[in-house]
C-alpha cells in the first residue's frame, strides 16, 4: 500500500489501483478533512485509519491545524485525545 497526495486528495494505492482516498480543504493553515472513502473490497481492514494517520502526520509536518467535517475523521480526531 502506498499513499500519494494529489491536489487536495490523499490516495491509497494498491497494485496501481486507488482503493481509498481522503479529500481535504486547506485554508489559513487549517487542514479540514471533508470526505473519507474506502473501496468496498478493502473495508474492514483498517485502511481508513491508515489514511487518517497519513493525513495527520502530513498536517503536523507542515504545521497545519487539523479539523474534520467528515464523520469518520471526527471520530478519529476525538480518539487522539
Amino acid at each position: 500500500m502506498k499513499f500519494e497526495l494529489e491536489n487536495n486528495t490523499l490516495n491509497a494505492i494498491e497494485e496501481e489501483n486507488i482503493v481509498g482516498y481522503i479529500d481535504f480543504e486547506l485554508e489559513n493553515n487549517i487542514l479540514n478533512v471533508t470526505h473519507t472513502f474506502v473501496d468496498p473490497s478493502q473495508r474492514g481492514k483498517g485502511l481508513a485509519k491508515l489514511m487518517m494517520d497519513e493525513i495527520y502526520d502530513y498536517s503536523k509536518k507542515n504545521n497545519y491545524q487539523i479539523k474534520a467535517s467528515c464523520s469518520y475523521a471526527i471520530k478519529y480526531l476525538e480518539n487522539l485525545n
